[in-house]
């Protein structure tokens, strides 16, 4: 306390949200407050008394105000312990028992598209941060502020019991650690990304600041709990979406959900493709989206049944009619959706849709794993396989339209389980085969599956997402119907495997390029 019995307050924020409700409180409590510059100002508009820091300290504010809160009387009166520690000193040193501080809005700042380098750094706080980890280390004494949010908390506390108490303000400690902490990763983030390490696997070190958005119905199975975090990393592409309907999504959705919107984003047409439990059971593109979906449909009608659908155009209202009418769905998925949508899918509580939020300003494709409690980072698979990339080793090579429902059927393949086998003709997709252990067995199933919805797959194309180490699914291709096969080659047997191709007069295609999907 100082002489006169009051205690002393900092008050200095750039988010000035609710301030002169907890300032006037605090006052009411006979603090004396110190605050700075634009906050000063705010105080005085409502008429709350405050001094100046630079009164305080009797010491002006240098370099533009650049250095105003970096001074030993701030500090030594945050810091110490109690008033004896502060006795021997010379100069009139009081104790701080409260830091109300937010920091400049650096994040903001570089949200927006015109911000320049120089107006960026400018807004990099140094006073604020400073005195805030100086606060929340002493909180045993002192009591810290940084959330608007926590303001009613500690105002209930003063008003009832004089003081915060330490359970309090080690909470408040705590959330003011974790601030500086994202605030200082945000900066770092920024920084890196304007040097010439734009890739993330380039940094020995990576901040990973991760905020929670909200709670999901439960994990992969409802007795595990479950929640959706964002990590803030702007070099990160992002999934963002907005739900219009339907209850809330649980975990096992939001991973079928991203699988799917990022299988069908990469076809330029109209396309659908329905995914069930992490693997596209029904893909198409063509002329219109109903009828990619229709014909996504029919590939598996029974594994669209509860599945994930997602569009690469606008949802409408006589599409998701046809969708409520066909079948049982829980998401669906669309960069956009016709005003009417949501009166058609009113007496549907349970189904949810999502609008996906696209950004011209979308950072690099990376996937994250969790390993307990490590991460693998990659690059994601985005590159792109086109005609020119094709070496055609048989004896017949594919027709033009073959190639074209080759190059279909890889982007389908690369989202699919491995071991994966895919049949399209026609960029729609026939039968699909995912996760076995063996390649023969995937294409076993995609083919049955087929069989089972009454699909031909006679003179289909056939894409494996990795080479063939026996010829088994060249010979079981050849009774099936298939008429041409891709495949990236790089086996020991590709002479062999080529060899049957042309003993079955089927023509292949080599892509080179390895999808694997684990």
């Amino acid at each position: 306390m100082t002489e006169s019995g009051n205690k002393i307050a900092i008050i200095s924020v750039s988010d000035k949200t609710n301030i002169e409700k907890i300032a006037k409180k605090l006052v009411g409590c006979g603090y004396i407050i110190l605050s700075t510059g634009g906050t000063a100002k705010y105080l005085n508009k409502h008429k709350i008394s405050n001094v100046s820091i630079s009164d305080f300290t009797k010491f002006d504010e240098i370099l533009g105000g650049r250095v105003k809160t970096l001074h030993p009387i701030i500090h030594a009166g945050i810091l110490a312990k109690k008033s004896s520690d502060l006795s021997n000193l010379k100069d009139d040193y009081k104790l701080i028992d409260f830091v109300l501080v937010n920091l400049y809005p650096f994040e903001q700042t570089i949200s927006k598209t015109n911000c320049s380098y120089d107006n960026a750094i400018e807004n990099i706080d140094i006073g604020g941060p400073t005195m805030l980890r100086a606060a929340a280390k002493n909180h045993k004494r002192v009591t810290t502020l940084v959330d608007p949010n926590d303001y009613d908390l500690v105002i209930d506390e003063l008003i009832n019991k004089g003081n915060t108490s330490l359970t309090t303000r080690k909470r408040l400690a705590l959330k003011v650690f974790e601030h500086t902490s994202h605030y200082d990763s945000v900066i770092s983030e920024y920084l890196s990304k304007k040097s010439t390490k734009t890739n993330l696997l380039d940094a020995d070190k990576i901040s990973l600041t991760i905020k929670k958005l909200n709670n999901l119905r439960y994990g992969e199975n409802p007795h595990q709990k479950a929640a959706i975090y964002k990590i803030l990393n702007t070099r990160l592409s992002g999934f963002n979406f907005s739900q219009k309907s339907g209850k809330l999504l649980s975990y096992n959705n939001l991973v079928d959900s991203e699988s799917a919107y990022s299988c069908v984003k990469q076809f330029k047409n109209p396309a659908c493709v329905i995914v069930k439990h992490a693997n596209p059971c029904g893909v198409s593109e063509s002329m219109t989206i109903e009828k990619a979906y229709l014909n996504s449909f029919k590939c598996d009608p029974t594994s669209a049944f509860g599945g994930i659908i997602a569009f690469n155009r606008k949802l409408t209202s006589k599409l998701l009619n046809k969708i409520i009418k066909n079948q049982f769905v829980e998401v669906i998925l669309s960069p956009g959706i016709s005003k009417d949508c949501l009166s058609v899918i009113k007496d549907k509580p349970n189904v949810r849709i999502l609008v996906i939020q696209q950004s011209k300003n979308d950072g690099d494709e990376y996937d994250i794993r969790s390993l307990k409690n490590k991460i693998l980072i990659q690059n994601s698979d985005t590159q792109i396989l086109s005609k020119k990339d094709l070496v055609y080793p048989t004896k017949r090579k594919p027709t033009k339209t073959e190639v074209e429902d080759l190059l279909f059927a890889f982007k389908v393949s690369r989202f699919v389980k491995s071991n994966a086998i895919v049949f399209a003709r026609n960029k729609t997709t026939l039968g699909i085969g995912a996760g076995q252990m063996s390649r023969i067995d995937s294409t076993t199933i995609a083919k049955d599956k087929a069989k089972k919805s009454g699909v031909k797959l006679n003179g289909s194309v056939m894409v494996s997402e990795a080479f063939f180490p026996f010829r088994d699914n060249i010979d079981l291709a050849k009774k099936i119907g298939v008429s041409s096969i891709l495949q990236p080659g790089g086996s020991i047997k590709d002479k062999e495997i080529i060899k049957v191709a042309d003993s079955h007069k089927i023509s292949m295609a080599f892509s080179g390029l390895r999808v694997f999907r684990h």
